[in-house]
């Protein structure tokens, strides 16, 4: 990662090249502020005036997305901007919904000052050196496979075809994976043929690093809109009357395992060949403005074996991942609730 002055500079460079901005003053690069700390103040023409926003200076924002970036434009009487290495666009989009004005050294940007200024550059991507590109490991067949290595550490001395059938990938590419994991550092061989994880705390971050980049879109087989009335239990009665494999995730199941957060949405997980009779059964139609969410249950091995539950569910760190997904105080406030009582003791 860039060092703040550098991210700093190079996001300057790319904001003044952005029209119609005429010329950005630095008035200040650090100081205290109202008794918090800014990283910079600055004067900006625009032609018609002036406008003066604080910044913030970030490396590459990742998910979950620090919560005082939301909150830190609503405390300050001035223009808050985001200046940030990189912003992806899933993450981009959040930022625009939620109003935070951001710009990262590639030239992505948007700032909304109404009635003042209005810039939107989406589309500029990072590009990476090729021997730190991501490999088959975060790759969505990767993530796959990995999310049953790292439930179930047994798992790990199961055979290439045992791993390939659960996971519900090829036999080759489960074989690229579990050696790029070996070279990698992530698995050791203790015995003969015989494995450990190395680091798994630090894989499993970067599991969830890649969750919602690269595996939720693979996942997620579409939004509809199911009637209120049709309640869990009732879905429950109806998919197991006619013997559909299932499980709930997300929302719901955290509002199951933990009784914290109520859901908004239902989420659920179904194996992807039985997509249109779920949607028969249970009466859905595709929506936009969506009250249940369609994930594909690619392997049983997926279920939550543990579950006290006569509700099925997915693993808990699938849980996990989309409350750090979800990324509002309350979600991030449930996950770690999650990750204490069932996934800090398999991980750590």
């Amino acid at each position: 990662m860039k060092d703040e002055n550098n991210i700093r500079n190079l996001c300057l460079e790319r904001f003044r090249s952005l029209p119609p901005i005429k010329e950005i003053k630095v008035k200040t690069t650090e100081k205290e502020k109202d008794n918090s700390r800014i990283d910079g103040l600055l004067e900006v023409n625009i032609g018609k005036g002036k406008l003066f926003f604080v910044i913030e200076v970030k490396g590459t924002i990742k998910r979950p997305i620090p919560e005082q970036l939301y909150r830190y434009p609503k405390k300050r009487t001035e223009n808050f901007i985001l200046f940030a290495e990189y912003v992806n666009p899933s993450i981009a989009d959040d930022l625009k919904k939620n109003n935070v004005n951001f710009i990262d050294s590639l030239g992505n940007a948007f700032i909304h000052i109404p009635n003042h200024l209005y810039i939107d550059v989406l589309g500029n991507t990072l590009r990476i050196p090729k021997e730190k590109q991501a490999t088959a490991i975060f790759q969505p067949k990767g993530l796959q496979l990995l999310s049953l290595l790292l439930a179930n550490e047994n798992t790990l001395n199961l055979s290439l075809r045992d791993l390939a059938r659960i996971s519900g990938i090829s036999l080759g590419r489960t074989g690229t994976i579990i050696k790029e994991l070996k070279i990698n550092g992530f698995i050791l061989e203790t015995a003969k043929n015989k494995f450990e994880f190395n680091e798994k705390k630090k894989l499993f971050e970067k599991w969830i690093e890649n969750y919602g980049e690269r595996l939720r879109p693979k996942l997620l087989l579409g939004t509809y809109k199911i009637s209120p009335k049709t309640n869990i239990q009732k879905i429950t009665q109806i998919l197991k009357n006619k013997n559909l494999s299932f499980a709930y995730g997300g929302e719901t199941g955290a509002e199951i395992l933990t009784q914290y957060l109520p859901a908004g949405n239902i989420d659920l997980f179904i194996q992807e060949q039985q997509l249109l009779e779920t949607i028969k059964y249970l009466k859905l139609a595709p929506s936009k403005e969506y009250n249940m969410r369609l994930f594909n249950l690619y392997s049983e091995e997926i279920i939550f074996p543990d579950n006290s539950q006569e509700i099925p569910l997915v693993l808990p760190i699938f849980v996990y991942a989309e409350l750090l997904y979800r990324a509002n105080d309350r979600a991030v406030e449930t996950a770690n609730i999650i990750y204490k009582k069932y996934i800090k003791k398999i991980i750590e």
